[in-house]
Protein backbone atom coordinates (compact mmCIF):
# COMPACT_ATOMS: atom_id res chain seq x y z
CA UNK A 1 0.00 0.00 0.00
CA UNK A 2 0.80 3.16 -0.88
CA UNK A 3 0.92 6.34 1.48
CA UNK A 4 0.49 9.93 0.25
CA UNK A 5 -0.12 12.95 2.68
CA UNK A 6 -1.17 16.41 1.52
CA UNK A 7 -0.63 14.95 -2.21
CA UNK A 8 3.14 13.69 -1.58
CA UNK A 9 4.31 9.94 -0.73
CA UNK A 10 5.35 9.30 2.30
CA UNK A 11 7.99 7.24 3.50
CA UNK A 12 5.94 5.11 5.56
CA UNK A 13 6.81 1.43 7.53
CA UNK A 14 3.82 -0.20 8.63
CA UNK A 15 4.89 -2.78 11.58
CA UNK A 16 1.87 -4.12 13.52
CA UNK A 17 -1.05 -2.34 11.36
CA UNK A 18 -3.40 -4.83 9.54
CA UNK A 19 -5.87 -3.14 8.54
CA UNK A 20 -7.08 0.40 7.55
CA UNK A 21 -8.28 1.34 10.85
CA UNK A 22 -4.65 0.14 12.53
CA UNK A 23 -3.36 2.63 9.74
CA UNK A 24 -5.72 5.55 10.56
CA UNK A 25 -4.84 5.43 14.28
CA UNK A 26 -1.48 4.96 13.64
CA UNK A 27 -1.49 8.00 11.26
CA UNK A 28 -3.79 10.20 14.21
CA UNK A 29 -1.32 9.18 16.90
CA UNK A 30 1.43 11.17 15.13
CA UNK A 31 -0.86 14.06 13.71
CA UNK A 32 -1.65 14.75 17.59
CA UNK A 33 1.88 15.01 18.47
CA UNK A 34 2.53 17.74 15.79
CA UNK A 35 -1.04 19.55 16.51
CA UNK A 36 -2.57 18.24 13.95
CA UNK A 37 -5.51 16.23 12.55
CA UNK A 38 -6.46 14.54 9.43
CA UNK A 39 -9.62 16.45 7.32
CA UNK A 40 -10.34 13.88 4.34
CA UNK A 41 -8.95 9.70 3.36
CA UNK A 42 -9.14 8.62 0.01
CA UNK A 43 -8.59 4.79 -0.68
CA UNK A 44 -8.20 4.09 -4.37
CA UNK A 45 -9.30 6.94 -5.44
CA UNK A 46 -12.74 6.82 -3.46
CA UNK A 47 -13.25 9.49 -0.81
CA UNK A 48 -14.13 7.72 2.77
CA UNK A 49 -17.56 9.31 3.53
CA UNK A 50 -18.41 9.10 7.71
CA UNK A 51 -21.28 7.18 6.77
CA UNK A 52 -18.87 4.47 5.73
CA UNK A 53 -15.79 4.89 7.75
CA UNK A 54 -17.03 2.00 10.86
CA UNK A 55 -17.18 -0.47 8.06
CA UNK A 56 -14.04 0.46 5.78
CA UNK A 57 -11.49 0.38 8.50
CA UNK A 58 -11.63 -3.63 8.63
CA UNK A 59 -10.01 -3.71 4.94
CA UNK A 60 -6.78 -5.53 5.38
CA UNK A 61 -3.88 -3.37 4.00
CA UNK A 62 -3.07 -6.22 1.74
CA UNK A 63 -6.32 -4.75 -0.47
CA UNK A 64 -5.67 -1.61 -0.72
CA UNK A 65 -3.20 -0.30 -3.17
CA UNK A 66 -3.54 3.71 -1.99
CA UNK A 67 -3.95 5.56 0.64
CA UNK A 68 -4.65 9.15 0.32
CA UNK A 69 -4.67 11.62 3.17
CA UNK A 70 -4.94 15.07 3.55
CA UNK A 71 -4.37 17.11 7.04
CA UNK A 72 -4.47 20.29 8.53
CA UNK A 73 -2.49 21.61 11.48
CA UNK A 74 -3.08 24.05 13.97
CA UNK A 75 -0.02 26.13 12.49
CA UNK A 76 -1.96 26.55 9.64
CA UNK A 77 -5.37 27.80 10.53
CA UNK A 78 -3.01 30.34 12.34
CA UNK A 79 -1.26 31.25 8.84
CA UNK A 80 -4.71 31.59 7.21
CA UNK A 81 -6.30 33.76 9.40
CA UNK A 82 -3.12 35.80 9.10
CA UNK A 83 -3.61 35.82 5.58
CA UNK A 84 -7.04 36.58 5.84
CA UNK A 85 -6.50 39.62 8.15
CA UNK A 86 -4.00 41.16 5.52
CA UNK A 87 -6.83 40.67 2.64
CA UNK A 88 -9.78 42.54 5.13
CA UNK A 89 -7.79 45.01 5.88
CA UNK A 90 -7.22 46.24 2.08
CA UNK A 91 -10.94 45.43 1.30
CA UNK A 92 -12.28 47.19 4.03
CA UNK A 93 -10.23 50.23 2.54
CA UNK A 94 -11.40 49.96 -0.54
CA UNK A 95 -15.08 49.74 0.53
CA UNK A 96 -15.00 53.10 1.83
CA UNK A 97 -14.09 53.91 -1.53
CA UNK A 98 -16.91 52.71 -3.60
CA UNK A 99 -19.05 55.42 -3.65
CA UNK A 100 -16.57 58.00 -5.21
CA UNK A 101 -15.81 54.76 -7.87
CA UNK A 102 -19.73 54.61 -8.88
CA UNK A 103 -19.53 58.42 -8.76
CA UNK A 104 -16.62 58.39 -11.63
CA UNK A 105 -18.07 55.71 -13.32
CA UNK A 106 -15.59 53.52 -12.05
CA UNK A 107 -17.61 50.53 -11.92
CA UNK A 108 -15.17 47.54 -12.55
CA UNK A 109 -13.17 48.64 -9.39
CA UNK A 110 -16.00 48.86 -7.47
CA UNK A 111 -17.16 45.36 -8.36
CA UNK A 112 -14.16 43.47 -8.54
CA UNK A 113 -13.47 44.65 -4.71
CA UNK A 114 -17.26 43.10 -4.17
CA UNK A 115 -15.73 40.17 -5.57
CA UNK A 116 -12.53 40.27 -2.85
CA UNK A 117 -14.62 40.40 -0.19
CA UNK A 118 -16.90 37.46 -1.23
CA UNK A 119 -14.34 35.33 -2.03
CA UNK A 120 -12.77 36.47 1.01
CA UNK A 121 -15.52 35.78 3.60
CA UNK A 122 -15.78 32.26 1.92
CA UNK A 123 -12.46 31.54 3.03
CA UNK A 124 -12.98 33.02 6.36
CA UNK A 125 -16.36 30.70 6.85
CA UNK A 126 -14.21 27.52 5.46
CA UNK A 127 -11.15 27.99 8.02
CA UNK A 128 -13.30 29.31 10.76
CA UNK A 129 -15.22 25.74 10.59
CA UNK A 130 -11.84 23.82 10.16
CA UNK A 131 -10.90 25.73 13.37
CA UNK A 132 -13.73 23.63 15.03
CA UNK A 133 -11.28 20.87 14.84
CA UNK A 134 -9.29 22.25 17.54
CA UNK A 135 -11.87 23.12 20.42
CA UNK A 136 -9.09 23.96 23.22
CA UNK A 137 -7.44 26.59 20.70
CA UNK A 138 -10.85 28.52 19.14
CA UNK A 139 -13.81 27.45 20.65
CA UNK A 140 -14.63 30.69 22.18
CA UNK A 141 -13.85 33.01 18.81
CA UNK A 142 -15.88 35.95 19.07
CA UNK A 143 -16.28 39.34 16.76
CA UNK A 144 -17.30 41.82 19.10
CA UNK A 145 -18.47 40.10 21.66
CA UNK A 146 -20.46 38.05 19.80
CA UNK A 147 -20.14 34.00 18.55
CA UNK A 148 -18.80 34.03 15.11
CA UNK A 149 -21.93 32.27 14.08
CA UNK A 150 -24.15 34.41 15.87
CA UNK A 151 -22.15 37.83 14.46
CA UNK A 152 -22.60 36.86 10.86
CA UNK A 153 -26.60 36.61 11.40
CA UNK A 154 -26.85 39.77 12.20
CA UNK A 155 -24.68 40.69 9.35
CA UNK A 156 -27.04 38.38 6.92
CA UNK A 157 -29.36 41.17 6.23
CA UNK A 158 -26.84 43.72 5.68
CA UNK A 159 -25.46 41.24 2.30
CA UNK A 160 -29.17 40.58 1.26
CA UNK A 161 -29.71 44.20 1.19
CA UNK A 162 -26.24 45.05 -0.62
CA UNK A 163 -27.39 42.30 -3.01
CA UNK A 164 -30.59 43.89 -3.53
CA UNK A 165 -28.89 46.96 -4.75
CA UNK A 166 -26.04 45.32 -6.82
CA UNK A 167 -29.37 43.70 -8.67
CA UNK A 168 -31.48 47.05 -8.92
CA UNK A 169 -28.30 49.08 -10.06
CA UNK A 170 -28.40 51.34 -6.70
CA UNK A 171 -25.05 52.62 -6.85
CA UNK A 172 -26.01 54.97 -4.04
CA UNK A 173 -27.11 52.35 -1.69
CA UNK A 174 -24.60 49.87 -2.41
CA UNK A 175 -22.15 52.87 -1.54
CA UNK A 176 -23.52 53.33 1.43
CA UNK A 177 -23.83 49.84 2.64
CA UNK A 178 -20.40 49.23 1.62
CA UNK A 179 -18.83 52.46 3.42
CA UNK A 180 -21.15 52.63 6.78
CA UNK A 181 -22.79 48.82 7.43
CA UNK A 182 -20.42 46.26 5.61
CA UNK A 183 -16.73 48.57 6.27
CA UNK A 184 -17.13 48.55 9.98
CA UNK A 185 -17.60 44.93 10.56
CA UNK A 186 -15.18 43.59 8.65
CA UNK A 187 -13.03 45.86 10.91
CA UNK A 188 -14.37 43.93 13.48
CA UNK A 189 -13.09 40.56 12.55
CA UNK A 190 -9.45 41.89 11.20
CA UNK A 191 -9.89 43.38 15.68
CA UNK A 192 -10.88 40.12 16.41
CA UNK A 193 -7.86 37.84 14.00
CA UNK A 194 -5.07 40.45 15.55
CA UNK A 195 -6.19 39.72 18.92
CA UNK A 196 -6.56 35.96 18.15
CA UNK A 197 -2.67 35.75 16.61
CA UNK A 198 -1.97 37.77 19.44
CA UNK A 199 -3.40 36.33 22.59
CA UNK A 200 -3.11 32.47 21.03
CA UNK A 201 -1.07 29.73 22.05
CA UNK A 202 0.21 28.98 18.76
CA UNK A 203 2.50 31.78 16.40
Amino acid sequence: MEIFVNGAKADVTLDTEKNLGDVLKSFESECEKNNATTINIIVDGTELKSEDFESQTETAIEDIQTLELTTIALSDIYDAFKDISSHLISISEKLRDISIQFQKGQDAKAITTIKELAETFSFFCRIVTLSALFPEEFENLKIENKPVLEFFEDFSPIFNDFEDALKHSDSVLMGDLAEYEISPRVDAIVAMIDSLLKNGRCQ
